[in-house]
């Protein structure tokens, strides 16, 4: 029996915006990109956010939840934002990427909500591959915090975590925001 042959393309779409103060009240971009296809139903998001970022602004968290209250008819943060460790050593396990999934599972968030990354470079890398691999790709948002992570993670498809003493050995390509019709 002849084998069966076939070549698989894949496409992703892949939006940058750019706008200051995203989580200000009077700023509805990021309400505008989360708004789900479900009429009548608010999308269901978790935001995991830099601990650096935390400890530097620590009213950021409490703006983030009032503008997901401010917006709540149309996306609703499941609780409120999940403070992680940023740096490069969030990245040298598989720890953090499996408590995120555990965050992902609690909250009943699968491929039709949101898992949004607020940080440095290694903490969008380590967020964005929990989402590529929970429900073999749950929506992603990254929102850039460092010079760095603006030109490379924040813009990027790659996910990844180091293992065995290599930089990135576990991970992935895939996309930011995927629309499941």
């Amino acid at each position: 029996m002849a084998p069966i042959e076939r070549t698989i393309q894949i496409r992703f779409q892949q939006k940058v915006c750019f706008t200051r103060d995203v989580f200000a009240l009077s700023n509805p971009l990021l309400n505008d990109i989360l708004r789900s296809g479900e009429a009548g139903r608010p999308a269901k998001a978790l935001l995991v956010l830099d601990e650096s970022l935390h400890r530097a602004q620590p009213a950021l968290a409490r703006q983030i939840e009032s503008y997901f209250a401010r917006f709540e008819k149309s996306v609703k943060l499941m609780r409120p934002p999940i403070v992680l460790e940023g740096g490069e050593r969030v990245k040298n396990s598989y720890f953090h990427v499996s408590e995120i999934q555990s965050y992902l599972d609690r909250y009943h968030i699968d491929r039709h909500s949101y898992l949004i990354a607020v940080g440095g470079g290694a903490l969008l890398d380590v967020v964005g591959l929990a989402a590529a691999t929970a429900h073999r790709g749950v929506r992603h948002v990254r929102i850039p915090t460092t010079t760095l992570s603006q030109a490379d993670s924040g813009v990027g498809v790659k996910n990844g975590i180091n293992a065995f003493g290599k930089k990135n050995f576990i991970g992935t390509f895939s996309g930011a925001i995927r629309r499941y019709q």
